[in-house]
């Protein structure tokens, strides 16, 4: 896992404004730069964050007034662009190897220059910290591999460039660095984008992704099925598959997610309820019409998107051997809504227009999310999170990021314990190693003296413990004790449970939500940074640790739509909000707060729950 250093935690100057416009790097991919002329790197590392708070407040706040500079490439006069918004780069890489987050994830780049269209539209911009007569450490140049593998893997493309690549006048960026993107030494083999190739598309299966067994099933027919129906979920791009699922189980009560399949915008196509069972995603309509979902809001859907949608369609045809009615959630009869947007309305107005690919049923498991699949290893029987745990709670040191992204220190990590629990060290967690490792742990076999083990032995709840950051460590020896019982307790309240040092089923469900979609966040009624990031991931909105009014919005936004509050998007938050939220949170947690509108350490715990389990 890529370790960046958060704006907040580098004293980044808010942003004027967040640009707007389109960003869509799974088109193009990341662009490397360096800061200019002479020396620029700087030591000790100490002082790097000082380098980059400069970068931006002179990108935002230089002089106007003498708006002329010498081109020094061509001895000529041109004229310095207008102040930025925010710092130009997405990310800043220091010679010690350390990233600084810059305008950060899924915010368009403003470093590539406009003069190659879609410079800044399909790139991400990444700066190095040295100057043109700065030599590139080892530690920069694994930090920019470790970085850029990080970003195609999450939604970058897989084209590599430096500055000069983008621009038609010259310029020597990005100086020492460009030799390193010659010849290819930023390149991951196997990195890249969930959506595959360009003629593949891949569909991902309920187990796949996650999910939770449905309540209940109305099997259908394929005679049944006259038509085909598009919606957008109306929220952030990066929302996964697992939040919209509990969303419709939690806070709608319904028996399973609604939806037949879902899309994501590149082009992953996951099942929800599938071919043969009825959906609940439009009324009326629900046994008549196959439900396909675009995790996105209105001009969010991407040409990966449309193809996915578009081969659905193909598919559903082939499978009930007649021309299925290409229809949009709000023009069916009796539906009255904006759902799914003007994009794609006026897209399935248009006849579904779209390059035609075909289906393959993904190999490996996923998150269920926009960030990209795991890269690597083998999901089926549990997901690359709780690999990692599994890993770091036998002792594996130093211990691994329990991210969910697959790598080489997570397959070398998988190997040891495959080691350790004397199976076969491929590093494939098949369930081979998932009957090793049980036995190797105690299995479903009781401990002595307390607690509860119907679900996982007293040794196994140990390890989960000690995974999680317990301190001091408990003793792995099987035997229940003042000290265990302390400590699941401590581990159910950083979950989210109930603190009864009993670990049943909610336990169990609440910790594997904590490792595979939580936020992580330490459940102490602190509005602080980290619980605004969460958030602020969780809404889609930029992710800053800075609570605004954007924010704010984004939140009311997101009420309206998961919750149905009917709250104005006005970004003043009140007891109007709070009410709103608070509800949100008792029928997707259990939270049992009391709905009066205050906001206080009680909804603020709430809420960080709600974020470490996926239910938000």
């Amino acid at each position: 896992m890529v370790d960046i250093i958060y704006r907040d935690e580098w004293g980044a100057l808010p942003p004027k404004k967040i640009d707007p416009d389109s960003f869509m790097p799974w088109l193009g991919g990341v662009v490397v730069h360096h800061e200019g002329a002479g020396n620029v790197a700087t030591d000790p590392h100490d002082r790097c964050a000082g380098q980059v708070r400069d970068i931006q407040k002179n990108s935002m706040y230089y002089d106007l007034i003498d708006e002329l500079e010498l081109d020094l490439s061509k001895t000529g006069i041109i004229r310095k662009e207008p102040a930025y918004d925010d710092i130009p780069y997405n990310f800043v890489i220091c010679q010690h190897g350390v990233v600084f987050e810059g305008r950060g994830f899924d915010r368009r780049s403003a470093a590539n220059d406009k003069e190659v269209p879609g410079s800044n539209q399909n790139y991400y911009a990444i700066l190095g910290l040295i100057g043109a007569d700065d030599p590139v450490t080892p530690e920069m140049a694994r930090a920019f591999k470790e970085m850029i593998k990080f970003l195609q893997d999450r939604d970058a493309g897989f084209q590599i460039k430096g500055h000069k690549d983008v621009r038609t006048t010259y310029t020597a960026c990005p100086g020492n660095l460009y030799p390193y993107v010659q010849r290819g030494d930023f390149i991951t083999p196997g990195s890249g984008t969930g959506a595959g190739p360009d003629d593949t598309l891949y569909l991902y299966s309920r187990s796949q992704w996650g999910a939770r067994p449905p309540k209940d099933i109305t099997p259908v027919d394929l005679s049944a099925r006259t038509g085909f129906t598009v919606h957008y979920s109306d929220g952030p791009t990066t929302q996964t598959v697992r939040q919209i699922q509990n969303y419709h189980m939690d806070s709608n009560g319904w028996s399973d997610i609604g939806y037949n399949f879902l899309v994501d915008t590149e082009g992953r196509i996951f099942e929800g309820r599938g071919w043969y069972v009825q959906g609940a995603h439009a009324y009326g309509h629900n046994t008549s019409h196959i439900g396909v979902c675009f995790i996105g809001e209105s001009g969010d859907a991407t040409d990966h998107a449309l193809s996915a949608i578009r081969a659905l369609y193909e598919e559903a045809n082939l499978m009930t051997g007649r021309t299925l009615e290409k229809t949009y959630h709000g023009g069916l009869p009796g539906n009255s809504t904006d759902c799914p947007g003007a994009q794609l309305r006026a897209w399935v107005q248009g006849g579904m227009v779209a390059t035609v690919r075909s289906i393959e049923y993904g190999t490996a498991g996923v998150t269920g999310d926009s960030s990209g699949a795991s890269g690597g290893g083998m999901t089926q029987v549990r997901s690359v999170a709780a690999q990692q745990q599994a890993v770091n709670g036998l002792g594996y040191s130093p211990a691994l990021d329990v991210d969910g992204l697959w790598g080489p220190k997570t397959d070398a990590g998988v190997r040891w314990l495959q080691d350790k629990v004397g199976t076969g060290a491929d590093g494939l967690w098949g369930p081979g190693t998932e009957a090793a490792y049980k036995a190797y742990t105690g299995g479903g076999s009781g401990g002595g003296g307390g607690g509860m083990t119907s679900v996982r032995s007293v040794k196994s709840q140990q390890w989960a413990v000690n995974g999680l950051g317990y301190s001091p460590a408990l003793d792995e020896d099987g035997l229940w004790g003042p000290k265990t019982d302390a400590g699941v307790r401590w581990l159910q309240d950083k979950v989210g449970t109930s603190g009864d040092g009993l670990w049943g089923p909610a336990t169990e469900s609440a910790y594997f939500a904590y490792i595979d979609d939580g936020a992580g966040l330490t459940v102490d009624g602190s509005f602080g940074p980290a619980t605004i990031r969460a958030t602020q991931r969780a809404i889609g909105v930029t992710v800053d640790g800075q609570w605004g009014t954007e924010s704010k919005r984004a939140l009311q936004h997101h009420l309206n739509v998961w919750a149905g509050a009917s709250l104005t998007e006005d970004g003043i938050t009140g007891p109007a909000t709070y009410k709103a939220l608070q509800s949100h949170l008792n029928k997707m947690t259990g939270a049992g707060l009391t709905v009066d509108g205050a906001w206080g350490p009680a909804t603020v715990k709430a809420l960080q729950t709600a974020l470490n389990q996926g239910r938000f």
